[in-house]
């Protein structure tokens, strides 16, 4: 698959499908999506030790969380996306192994990710707070990384759009519209994603109180990806009426955690009125 060229209205381009999209490195052969997310991986788990360190978390549990997160989010991601392309799959008899191969979503990795990591947390009676929050700060940053290999692999791809920066896909697996101008929606998301983690990371580091960074980055990362939707041009991920199934999620995390805050601020209230 050849790379995107991006142009705007004058024709100017800045990049031109000359280069590969496979690489290759130490003598193993890579796609940039896959280095993307492999690097994305690799950032946020610097990211996440350094911040344990500072807050003396050995890094045995820094890394072994990890790889109770890492399992859930596969599973999670892998699941959802079988759900939302589960029309697809039926309509064009698509092989089990390459449902295998490929096809995740963010927000079933995410949610995944969270089981797997409060597993971890309590099958070793650890703090939650200080866990979630510090996942809180490094996933945005290695988020960003993955959105820039979706911009190369050419899924998540935005609206159509004739205008200053638009993309071209020369070449394309799956859906990807050949020969259409695109809005680079997964750009977009990635710049949304390294600005939450910059603002997280100003929280983690000044803020005192437990628990703020992560209703913070559960707040607004669904905020961000509701809007962005909008902008999406892959419809086949599955639309339910007017909204995507993101943007179903994106709500569903927003209310339910209002809704936990509030009996959590109640029950707060509730003891000290006691207590008085």
């Amino acid at each position: 698959m050849s790379l995107p060229y991006i142009s705007s209205e004058a024709g100017f381009t800045l990049l031109r499908g000359i280069m590969s999209n496979n690489i290759s490195f130490l003598g193993i052969e890579l796609t940039l999506y896959g280095l993307f997310f492999y690097s994305g991986i690799i950032s946020s788990v610097i990211i996440g030790s350094l911040l344990a360190k500072n807050k003396g978390i050995p890094l045995f549990d820094i890394f072994a969380s990890c790889a109770y997160t890492m399992i859930g989010a596969i599973i999670g991601s892998k699941l959802l996306f079988i759900l939302v392309s589960l029309k697809q799959i039926i309509t064009f008899k698509i092989p089990f192994i390459n449902l295998i191969k490929g096809g995740f979503v963010f927000y079933g990795g995410l949610l995944g990710g969270i089981l797997g990591l409060y597993i971890y947390l309590k099958q070793y009676k650890l703090s939650k707070s200080d866990f979630f929050d510090i996942y809180a700060v490094a996933l945005p940053f290695g988020h960003a990384f993955g959105r820039i290999g979706c911009f190369f692999a050419g899924c998540c791809y935005g609206v159509e759009y004739n205008g200053p920066f638009s993309v071209t896909y020369t070449e394309s697996y799956g859906m990807t519209p050949v020969g259409v101008p695109l809005l680079p929606i997964q750009i977009l998301e990635a710049f949304c994603l390294v600005w939450i983690f910059a603002l997280l990371l100003i929280i983690y580091l000044t803020c005192n109180k437990k628990g703020v960074t992560s209703v913070v980055y559960l707040y607004l990362y669904p905020a961000v990806r509701f809007i962005l939707e909008f902008l999406r041009g892959d419809k086949e991920r599955g639309i339910l009426r007017f909204l995507s199934f993101s943007q179903i999620i994106s709500l569903f995390l927003i209310i339910s955690l209002t809704i936990f805050l509030i009996k959590k601020s109640n029950e707060i209230f509730d003891d000290e009125q006691y207590k008085r």
